[in-house]
C-alpha cells in the first residue's frame, strides 16, 4: 500500500485532491459487486435471533500501470474475525501447490522447452456462492434504508472460508474439464494422458512428448494464479479459452514473476533462472538495512548459539533484563521483530535460496524465548542479503531430469541437543 493511500472511508472520500478518483473507485466496485449478484438486502427483524451481522471495512489501493499512469482501487472486505465458529463457518482449510511442485515443474519445462504461461483470476473469492446463512451490516457507501442488512448469497474478499470454498469450486471446474488431481500435490492438475498413463512407464517421460493435438497439459494453482504447462502452445491456447469462458481471468502471457519468484528464461539456450532480488531489496528495506556493509557468509564460522538457560526468566525478571551467557532475553517487541526477520527469511529460503536452510533451521529453534544474541545473529543474516541478492538457481537442458540429492551433516555438533 502505498504512503498517500487512504486507510478508511472517510479520508478516501473526503481527500481534498484525489476525493473523485476514490469516490469513482467505490462506485466502480459496488457495481461490479451488484453485477455478481453478491447479497441480497434483508430487513434487520429478519436476520435470526442471535446473530449480529457482520461488518465490513473498505481497502485502498493506488497501482502503479505497466504502461503509465495510475489506478485507484478499492475493495469491499468482510471484517472475517467477527464471526463465529458454528454460525458464519465451519471449514477454511484450503491447499495451495507446494514450491517444490513449483520448481520441479519449471525445472522440467526448461529441460524439455515446454511452454510455461501463466494467468490470473479475477475477484476470486466472489465467484462461488457462500455455504449458509451469512449477514453482513451495510457498508459504507450503500444507500438502501437504515433498517436493513446484506444476506451474501457469494463469498467476499476476509471472509474465513472464502479460500475453501474458492478452492471446492476451481477444483469441480478443472475435473469438469477431464483434469485430475496429481496424487502428491492436490494443486498439481494433470491432462488424461498423464494421469492413466501405465505405472511402468518411465516417470519423467511425459515430459519428452512431442507437439501434438493430444499433448498433455499441467496446470499448478496457488489460490488464484495460475501456471499452465505444456509442449503445444496450442493446447495452452485451449485451456486458456476454457478457463476464460468460466471466470474473469488476467491472460499474462509467459511467466516472469510467479508468488514474487522472478522468473528469466533463454528459450534458445533452453536455460531458465529463478531469483528474488526484488524481495530480498524489499525485505532489506523493511528492516532497514538496505544501505548496511553487507557480509558473505550467513553466520559467522564456528557460530555456535544456544537456548536460553530456563533459570534466567524467572517471575522476578519479567522483562528478563538479567544478563546471561546466552544474550538478555527480549521483550514483546523485540520477540515479534525477531520472528518476522525468520519468517521473511525462511520464504526466501523455501522459494530460491537453499543457502539459508541451515541458518534459518537454526533460527527457527529459538522462536519462543529468542535472545539479543539471537537477535544479532538473525541481522547478521540480513547483512549477508545484499551481497548475495543477485543469486539465483538455475535450470539447463544441459542438466539431467532425473533428481538429485545432497545432505550433509555436522556429526551432532548442536550444543542444545
Amino acid at each position: 500500500m502505498g504512503s498517500t493511500d487512504p486507510v478508511s472511508y472517510r479520508e478516501a472520500i473526503e481527500h481534498p485532491r484525489l476525493g473523485q478518483q476514490w469516490s469513482d473507485a467505490v462506485g466502480e466496485e459496488l457495481r461490479a459487486l451488484a453485477e455478481n449478484s453478491t447479497w441480497d438486502y434483508v430487513r434487520l427483524e429478519d436476520v435470526p435471533a442471535g446473530v449480529i451481522p457482520i461488518s465490513s471495512k473498505w481497502v485502498f489501493k493506488t497501482k502503479e500501470l505497466p504502461g503509465g499512469g495510475t489506478r485507484y482501487k478499492a475493495r469491499l472486505v468482510i471484517r472475517g474475525f467477527e464471526q463465529q465458529p458454528g454460525v458464519d463457518f465451519d471449514e477454511t482449510f484450503a491447499p495451495v501447490a507446494k514450491l517444490q511442485s513449483l520448481r520441479m515443474m519449471l525445472a522440467l519445462a526448461a529441460i524439455h522447452n515446454w511452454e510455461i504461461d501463466q494467468m490470473d483470476v479475477v475477484t476470486t473469492f466472489l465467484n462461488p456462492e457462500v455455504d449458509g446463512d451469512v449477514y453482513m451490516a451495510l457498508p459504507q457507501g450503500v444507500e438502501s434504508g437504515a433498517s436493513q442488512a446484506c444476506k451474501l448469497r457469494k463469498s467476499l474478499y476476509g471472509l474465513k472460508q472464502a479460500p475453501r470454498l474458492w478452492y471446492e469450486h476451481i477444483d469441480k471446474f478443472l475435473r469438469s474439464l477431464g483434469l485430475k488431481q496429481y496424487e502428491y500435490d492436490p494443486n498439481v492438475y494433470l491432462s488424461a494422458s498423464i494421469a492413466f498413463a501405465s505405472r511402468t512407464d518411465t516417470p519423467l517421460a511425459i515430459w519428452r512428448s512431442k507437439k501434438s493435438a493430444d499433448a498433455p497439459i499441467i496446470l499448478l494453482l496457488y489460490v488464484d494464479d495460475m501456471l499452465l504447462f505444456s509442449p503445444s502452445a496450442d493446447r495452452v491456447t485451449t485451456l486458456k479459452n476454457l478457463l476464460r469462458a468460466k471466470y474473469k481471468m488476467t491472460d499474462l502471457g509467459p511467466v516472469r514473476c510467479f508468488l514474487g519468484i522472478e522468473i528469466e528464461r533463454d528459450r534458445p539456450r533452453r536455460t531458465l533462472q529463478i531469483h528474488q532480488q526484488r524481495a530480498v531489496r524489499k525485505l532489506l528495506a523493511t528492516y532497514g538495512f538496505s544501505q548496511c556493509n553487507g557480509h558473505w557468509t550467513p553466520q559467522p564460522m564456528g557460530s555456535k548459539l544456544r537456548r536460553l538457560d530456563p533459570d534466567s526468566d524467572s517471575e522476578t525478571f519479567p522483562e528478563a533484563s538479567r544478563p546471561t551467557r546466552m544474550g538478555n532475553p527480549l521483550n514483546s517487541d523485540g520477540k515479534r521483530r525477531y520472528q518476522s526477520i525468520v519468517g521473511s527469511l525462511m520464504w526466501l529460503m523455501l522459494c530460491t535460496r537453499p543457502d539459508l536452510a541451515f541458518t534459518v533451521s537454526m533460527f527457527s529453534k529459538f522462536n519462543d524465548r529468542p535472545t539479543t544474541e539471537h537477535f544479532a545473529a538473525a541481522t547478521y543474516t540480513l547483512r549477508y542479503l545484499p551481497n548475495t541478492a543477485n543469486l539465483a538457481i538455475q535450470y539447463s537442458a544441459q542438466n539431467s531430469d532425473m533428481p538429485v540429492g545432497y545432505t550433509d551433516s555436522d556429526f551432532a555438533g548442536d550444543p542444545d541437543d
